[in-house]
């Protein structure tokens, strides 16, 4: 047995838009650079079509998760916070973590920082490094 991270991504539909109305790509850049870090597996789709073909609305947002072990969860955040989204305010990211077969507690959401321009990083001090926490809406703590 062994500790294991399970993630949840969710996005906007505008993430995956193209330039032909009703079409959409299979993937996306920041989901794209997200999986290159990931060391093994990638996150994989959670949402399939809802309907049959030319009846209907499709999902406003696209799900994807992964469950992984010896995973750095901190790094994988900061990861997901530096993507360029095209609609960031509707992205959001829910971690649980536990020994494997033993994941009673539900997924905590995570609060994602607004990514810092380049402008913003040339401009500001060194800091030191943070200690790591999860940043969640879980007033409890």
């Amino acid at each position: 047995m062994g500790w294991v991270w399970n993630v949840l991504l969710s996005c906007s539909d505008a993430e995956f838009r193209t330039d032909v109305e009703g079409d959409a790509r299979e993937t996306c850049e920041p989901l794209e650079r997200i999986n290159r870090w990931i060391p093994y597996g990638k996150l994989v789709s959670l949402i399939g079509p809802t309907y049959a073909k030319g009846v209907g609305n499709g999902m406003d947002a696209y799900l994807f998760g992964g469950g992984y072990k010896r995973f750095d969860i901190e790094g994988f955040i900061k990861v997901v916070e530096a993507q360029n989204w095209k609609d960031r305010a509707k992205v959001q990211l829910w971690v649980k973590g536990a020994e494997e077969g033993m994941g009673e507690e539900s997924f905590t959401l995570i609060k994602l920082r607004p990514r810092r321009s380049s402008h913003a990083k040339r401009a500001s001090k060194p800091s030191p490094p943070p200690q790591p926490k999860l940043r969640t809406n879980d007033k409890r703590r």
